[in-house]
Order: structure tokens, then C-alpha cells, then sequence
């Protein structure tokens, strides 16, 4: 009960499904636990530093920083394989807590080396504790998961962060030395937030906090791991080395601004007890913009405009701002502004999209990638950052030359800023389209279209002539030598094949037409003992072909043949019509064809399809097409209409317009226009698809994707596919509603599962249609892991989707998709219905 009520109040700030109430208000009770204390931290950290050391010697501690995590990094790696990851994010967390105390102890002793050793300690607390909470986001979440709640447990962060530093304003100037104890106990407090965490996650699924210890339990050496093996790691991984591209740019982009806002503020504000407060409140009210934008605009700035976009959006802000400052340098206010502008978007909608890059990595690669790129990597690119200062300010820009003044160098800095941005956005291009492939890489294919794979693994003609040749064997000897014919003319005769037709050749039987050649020197089919001579019945078949006498005997014996009408001639017009298939297209008695090929037998019909085929004779095409009106011959007529190829689609085409045809005829001659992939058949089939009533829009759609499916790279007009898209989404949105509104009528159950049956075939549809204008693998690899694949390819597949789809599109299919409530999806439906264009 108090689960559903915490689900219910959650529901109202963000999007949360039953069952994950209790993780999300974990992660964001830990995160708030980890910042608040940050925060305190933070300020009192800039305060020292900025009066005992001030801001020209700040490039010095971001180099320290850098250097530092280099050997922490390589230590850290080693206690991850070591430690269960439970254990090691408490471990870090007490001694973070312990080490807090100890410096408010070394504070006390003036040490004069303790403001940059607290500096670089600070900077290690927040990274460490940081990245061990999103990795094990990234332990319990799915990328749609994520998108949907990550806003929530993050604000915990920002909100923590809002706290810590309001509370640092308002004892900065009264009890400044208190405020370490006070972080010191919030670390603290957060350990038995993390044990809960964890619990919870055992009891959901198998520990994943193993990495690297169970390789002690079952013997098996232990997998190499250190700063090394993780460097390696991202740098042989592409994708890896394009978010550490990023990330450099990031930070270094970040210390300019930290750099130039600190300077401004170094200067406009002098004593420690002011610094401090000022530190406070202005890191608190940094916080509250994207802690706003955290609880309100994430999750739907991510779901609306998709990773790319979202990329773009804090490189964008900050080019803007470090303009300003650049501009206008003595300006107080946008000293401030351009730290905002860092800060807000940096711990806001940066860090979630960054997060959300790494989880479709696999777990061995992403916890070695993000201790070297979220640990190591950020540290040493603010070490870049600051080589870079110390070369604009003390070699580019010396102090003893009094021309130069802090002005000159935050401008100088700016330029500096502004290139380093240009290459940001390009990489985050780049990352946001390799983020695609890699949770593409995630969606297993489950099934290919059956014609396809049958094209690409049989070859069905040589199939088919080989077991005519073997049926001909008992019904013809003339027959089965024309096959014979073929399959030495094809060089297709091979031993195996040649081994299989001539088991006992002794019985073939003679035919009529044989009779024509018994009186003859020349013998059709040579005697045989086990192995047919390939050499001797080529040359004899076609000494037979090439005799002066064989037209003028050939056609008296088939006008003879065609004017009897008994049933004892069927064996004599399907020897005629295998015959005339293989003489030349040119030759007179190619006329002869057209009476065969509308002979009521199918057997005959079946050898004159044969032979128009290979004729190609234009004059044959409608009686071809005629044929497939009988579903004995349609096969047939089909496999021979498509070897005509390109020369016959606008033939084709005219049959599909012609609305006095029969409807099952023009619905085959669709069938037969996609075994002809070419631009021309997709065009005449996307102009039927557009004017059609939508009788034959399953047919249309159907030879459309086969089309697509062959060659991807035929492009297919894309307002007519995006108003058939919007019109069958609209179609399954009232099956959908009329399905809904019988069940909960409790009627006709027989009805309820045929309005399921036509959902399915609905949902296809839209689907087809989607990989008719988009990346027709990606969609129809989607599309199977949503019909049949497990939840987390279920989501994967959406995310696929996400990236691919624009935003219009994808409004309208994902309440198809998405795991929602019946209900709910209704409800969807209902309101999206109201904005549809009229279609």
C-alpha cells in the first residue's frame, strides 16, 4: 500500500512505472547525499584556494588534479576487481568521510600547502563518488528507463547541491569551520543509503557487483584490469574513443570558464569570510536552473528532440557565453553568466545524455571505459586546460609586460574557447550517430522475409529443372532429354546431379514425338550405361535442332497436335512446348506458343510459361499475366513474368491501374512488380498506393518492403509513404479503441480476438511503411525485437526507433510500442486522434 501511495505521488513529477518507486527514490536520496555535502565542500574549497593562492595560480591546480588522477586511476582499477562493488562504494564513501574530518584538522595547523592538496582532494571526492553512483545506474537501467527517470534521481543531485550551498551562505561568515564536520556526516549518512540499494537490486535480479570476484570463486584467473588494460580499452573501441573526444573538449572548454569566472570574481571580491559566502550562494543558485530543468524539462527535452539534438544544446549555450565574456570582460554579470550557463547544463542535460551514451556499452567494457574516461580523462583534459592557460598567460601574455592586463586574457581565452567548441559539436555528431549502431548492435535480426532468404540460399530454377528432369524420366524420354539439354546447356550437369537422374535410365518410356526421329540415323537420347556422355547429347540435341527439315516437320506436327482435342495428346503438346523454348525467339513456330499457353491443362500451360520465359516475346505477356488468375500456374507465371525484368513494368503497371480488372489479378501483378526491383516499380506501386481506396494497401505495402528489402537503396516517395503511415496509424488507433471499448463491455470475446488479429496486421503495415522512407533493416530489426524479443530489447528497440524516427513520426507510433496500460494507451490514442490531419 505505502508502495502504490509512493508511486502515486511520484507519478505527478515524473513518469514511473510500478515496481520502481523504491530504486528511484533511492538513487535520489544517494545522489542528494553525495552533492549536498559536495557543495559545502566546493565553496569552502574556491574560498581558500582563491585568498591563499589566488587565481593566477588556479592552472596549477587543475594540472596537479590531472597528474593526481593519473595514479589514482591506476590504483582504483585495481581494487575494482578485487572488491565487490558494494563494498568498494562504501569504502570510498567512509574514507571520503574520515579524510573531510582530517582536513578540517590540517586547516586549523596553516599549513601552506593544504588549500591545492584540499583542492585536488575535493576534486577526487566528487569523481570518485560520481561515477560509482552512475555505474550503478547503469547496473539497474535500460536506456528507455533511464530517459524516462533520470531527470528525478538527478535532481536529487541538484537538489543536494541547492542545500549544501545555501547552508555554506548562510555559516560562511559566522561558523565558517563547521561546515567540513557537517559534510563529513551527510557522507555519512549516505553509506546506509547505498546498503539499501544494493539489497534492493540482489533481491530484483543476479548481483552484477561481482566484476572481477567471481573469477576468485570458480578458479579462474582473474581478468587483467589497471590503468593500462583501461586505456587500451577505449582507445581500441571507436565509439569509446569518439565520448573521450567529447569528453576532453568538455572539461577542457570547462576550465576556460572556470578559469575566466574565477578571475573576474578574484578580483571584484577580496576577504575570505566574503568569498565563502559568496561561494555559497552562488553555487546554490547556479544549481537551481538545472534542478528545474532536472524535475521538469529532462526527461522530456530527451524523449522530444532525441540525443543528437540534445548533444548540441550545452556546447551551443556555452559558445554563446564565453562570446559574452569575451566581449564584454569587465562585466560583472557575465562572470556570472557564463558560469551559470557551464554549471546548469553541465549537471543537467550534459551529464544525462553523457550517461545515457554508456549504457548501451557491454559491462566489461563500460566500467573499465568509464573509470578511465569519468576518472582519469575529465581530471587530465582540465590538465590540458591548464597547460594551455599557463601558456596564454605566462608565455603568450607575460605579467611583466604591463600592455597586457586580465582583460586581454580572458578575451584571449575566449578565441581560444570558441575553436575548441567548433570541434566539441562536430565529435558530439559524430558520437550521436555511432550511438545508433551501437544499440542496433543490441537488437538481434529474428527472422528474414521468406522469399528473400529462399532467393539468396536456393536457386529455385535450377531446383525446379532438375526434378523435371527426374518426373520427365516416367513420362517422356523426348522430355527428359530436353532437360537433360538444359542442365548441360546451363553447365549445371554436375557429377552429383548426373548420378541422381540417371538411376535406372533403362526405363524412360518413348514418346509420340520420339516416333518422329526412329527412322532416322540420328538417335535423340545415345545409350547409356551409368553415366550419361554430356558431349554426345549436346552435340545430337542440337544436330536435331539445326536439321533444314525440323521447322517444316516441326510445324506439321504441331498444327496436327494442336488440332486434336483428346486428352491422349497432353504428354505431345508439353514435349511442343518444352520444344519451343529452346529454339530462337526469332524462329516462326514461336508463334505457336500463344495456343499452348492457353491450354486448360496445367501441366502444358506449365512447360509453355517455361518457354515463354526464355523466349521473352512481348506478345506472350498477356496471356502470361492472364495466368495468374489459377493458382496452379501463378507460381509459374510469376517466376516467368519476372525474367521479362524491366522491359515489362510499364505493361504491368497498366494492368495494376486498370480498376475494370479483376481485383485478384491486379493484386498478383503487384506481387510479380516486386520481384522486379527496380526505382520504376516502386514508383508505379507508391502512385497505385496513393490513389487506392485502400483495398489494396496490404498488396501494395506488402511488394513495396519486398522491393526495399532487396535493394534499400531505392528511394520511395515520401509524402505518399508518410500520409499511408499517418492513415494506418489512425486505422489502428480505432481498431485499438473499438477493441478496448468491447472488452470492457465484456461481449463477444470472439470479436475482442479478431480486432487483436487485425492490431497485429496493422501494427506490420506501419511498420513496412516506416522502412519504406527510413533504414529499412534498423526498422524491421526494431519491429521483431518489439514483437518477440525480451523487455530490454524491447526498450532498445524504442531507443533504436528514437534515434531514427523524426519527431513527428515518432509521437504518433510509439503509443503502439511503448509499455503502457491498456488504458493508458487508449487514452493516448483518443487525444492523439484530435490533432490528426485529415488523411
Amino acid at each position: 500500500m505505502a508502495k502504490n501511495l509512493l508511486n502515486r505521488i511520484l507519478s505527478r513529477f515524473v513518469e514511473i512505472k510500478p515496481g520502481e518507486e523504491v530504486i528511484a527514490s533511492l538513487l535520489f536520496l544517494y545522489l542528494f547525499l553525495i552533492m549536498f555535502p559536495y557543495y559545502i565542500i566546493k565553496p569552502y574549497r574556491d574560498a581558500k584556494y582563491l585568498i591563499e593562492l589566488t587565481s593566477a595560480r588556479l592552472p596549477y591546480a587543475y594540472l596537479l588534479t590531472a597528474l593526481f588522477m593519473g595514479f589514482f586511476v591506476h590504483f582504483y582499477t585495481k581494487l575494482q576487481v578485487r572488491i565487490q562493488r558494494r563494498v568498494l562504494i562504501i569504502s570510498s564513501v567512509t574514507f571520503f568521510a574520515l579524510t573531510c574530518l582530517l582536513s578540517r584538522w590540517l586547516f586549523d595547523q596553516e599549513l601552506s600547502w593544504m588549500p591545492l592538496a584540499f583542492w585536488v582532494w575535493a576534486n577526487t571526492f566528487i569523481v570518485v563518488l560520481v561515477t560509482q553512483f552512475w555505474i550503478l545506474v547503469n547496473d539497474v537501467f535500460n536506456p528507455r528507463e533511464v530517459k524516462r527517470l533520470i531527470g528525478f534521481f538527478g535532481s536529487g543531485g541538484l537538489l543536494g547541491g541547492i542545500l549544501g550551498g545555501v547552508l555554506t551562505g548562510l555559516l560562511g561568515r559566522d561558523m565558517p569551520d563547521i561546515v567540513l564536520i557537517i559534510a563529513s556526516g551527510l557522507l555519512i549518512l549516505s553509506i546506509f543509503v547505498v546498503n539499501h540499494i544494493f539489497i534492493w537490486h540482489r533481491k530484483k535480479s543476479a548481483p552484477s557487483d561481482q566484476v572481477g570476484h567471481k573469477h576468485r570463486e570458480t578458479g579462474e584467473e582473474q581478468v587483467k584490469v589497471g590503468f593500462i588494460d583501461c586505456f587500451n580499452t577505449v582507445r581500441k573501441n571507436y565509439y569509446l574513443k569518439l565520448l573521450a573526444g567529447v569528453v576532453t573538449l568538455t572539461f577542457i572548454v570547462s576550465t576556460f570558464i572556470d578559469w575566466q569566472s574565477k578571475t573576474v570574481i578574484d578580483i571584484r571580491i577580496e576577504r575570505m569570510d566574503e568569498k565563502l559566502e559568496f561561494f555559497g550562494y552562488f553555487h546554490a543558485a547556479l544549481l537551481v536552473i538545472p534542478f528545474l530543468i532536472s524535475i521538469l524539462m529532462s526527461s522530456n527535452i530527451l524523449k522530444r528532440y532525441g540525443i543528437r539534438v540534445t548533444l548540441l544544446l550545452f556546447p551551443l549555450v556555452l559558445l554563446l557565453c564565453i562570446f559574452g565574456i569575451g566581449y564584454w570582460p569587465e562585466v560583472f554579470v557575465f562572470a556570472l553568466a557564463i558560469k551559470a550557463g557551464d554549471k546548469s547544463l553541465s549537471f543537467s542535460i550534459n551529464q544525462y545524455v553523457r550517461e545515457l551514451l554508456y549504457i548501451p556499452i557491454s559491462p566489461e567494457l563500460k566500467y573499465k571505459a568509464k573509470v578511465f574516461i569519468d576518472m582519469f580523462l575529465n581530471r587530465f583534459a582540465k590538465g590540458i586546460g591548464a597547460l594551455i592557460l599557463l601558456f596564454l598567460v605566462y608565455v603568450y601574455l607575460p605579467p611583466e609586460n604591463w600592455q597586457w592586463d586580465w582583460r586581454d586574457k580572458v578575451q584571449l581565452v575566449s578565441i581560444i574557447g570558441v575553436i575548441f567548441i567548433g570541434a566539441w559539436l562536430l565529435l558530439n555528431i559524430k558520437v550521436s550517430k555511432e550511438y545508433t549502431n551501437i544499440v542496433k548492435q543490441k537488437l538481434e535480426m529474428k527472422w528474414d522475409r521468406g522469399d528473400r532468404v529462399v532467393a539468396e540460399k536456393m536457386d529455385v530454377d535450377y531446383t525446379k529443372l532438375v526434378f523435371d528432369t527426374i518426373e520427365s524420366r516416367n513420362r517422356s524420354s523426348v522430355l527428359y532429354a530436353m532437360h537433360l539439354f538444359d542442365l548441360i546447356k546451363q553447365d549445371k550437369l554436375t557429377p552429383e546431379v548426373k548420378k541422381l537422374i540417371s538411376y535406372k535410365a533403362d526405363e524412360r518410356k518413348v514418346s509420340s514425338l520420339g516416333g518422329l526421329f526412329e527412322s532416322g540415323e540420328i538417335t535423340l537420347v545415345p545409350e547409356m550405361d551409368d553415366m550419361l556422355s554430356e558431349e554426345v547429347l549436346d552435340k545430337e540435341v542440337k544436330e536435331i535442332m539445326s536439321l533444314d527439315v525440323y521447322q517444316e516437320v516441326m510445324k506439321g506436327y504441331i498444327d496436327k497436335v494442336l488440332v486434336d482435342k483428346t486428352d491422349d495428346t497432353e504428354t505431345s503438346k508439353m514435349e511442343l512446348a518444352k520444344a519451343i523454348g529452346l529454339m530462337e525467339s526469332h524462329s516462326p513456330l514461336a508463334q505457336k506458343l500463344e495456343e499452348l499457353l492457353e491450354d486448360e491443362s496445367p501441366e502444358v500451360s506449365k512447360y509453355a510459361i517455361e518457354s515463354a520465359a526464355r523466349l521473352k516475346r512481348r506478345e506472350h505477356v498477356p496471356a502470361l499475366i492472364y495466368k495468374l488468375h489459377n493458382p496452379l500456374t501463378r507460381e509459374d507465371a510469376c517466376t516467368a513474368l519476372e525474367k521479362y525484368g524491366e522491359r515489362i513494368v510499364g505493361t504491368l503497371s497498366d494492368y495494376l491501374r486498370d480498376y475494370d480488372e479483376d481485383f485478384g489479378l491486379r493484386r498478383e501483378v503487384a506481387s510479380v512488380l516486386a520481384r522486379i526491383p527496380i526505382q520504376d516499380s516502386a514508383d508505379f506501386l507508391a502512385w497505385e498506393l496513393a490513389e487506392d481506396d485502400g483495398d489494396m494497401d496490404p498488396e501494395l505495402i506488402d511488394a513495396l518492403d519486398r522491393i526495399r528489402s532487396r535493394k534499400p537503396d531505392i528511394q520511395v516517395q515520401e509524402e505518399v509513404i508518410k500520409t499511408k503511415i499517418f492513415k494506418e496509424i489512425k486505422k489502428y488507433y480505432q481498431i485499438l479503441i473499438k477493441f478496448y471499448d468491447q472488452k470492457s463491455k465484456a461481449k463477444k470475446p470472439k470479436i475482442s480476438e479478431k480486432l487483436s488479429e487485425n492490431l497485429a496486421a496493422s501494427m506490420m503495415n506501419v511498420f513496412k511503411l516506416l522502412g519504406l522512407i527510413y533504414p529499412h533493416e534498423d526498422i524491421f530489426r526494431a519491429y521483431q525485437n518489439i514483437r518477440t524479443g525480451t523487455k530490454d530489447s524491447v526498450d532498445y528497440a524504442v531507443e533504436l526507433l528514437d534515434n531514427i524516427l523524426p519527431k513527428q513520426i515518432r509521437d504518433i507510433v510509439f503509443p503502439l510500442i511503448e509499455e503502457l496500460h491498456l488504458e493508458e494507451r487508449v487514452k493516448r490514442c483518443r487525444t492523439l486522434l484530435k490533432t490528426f490531419p485529415k488523411v
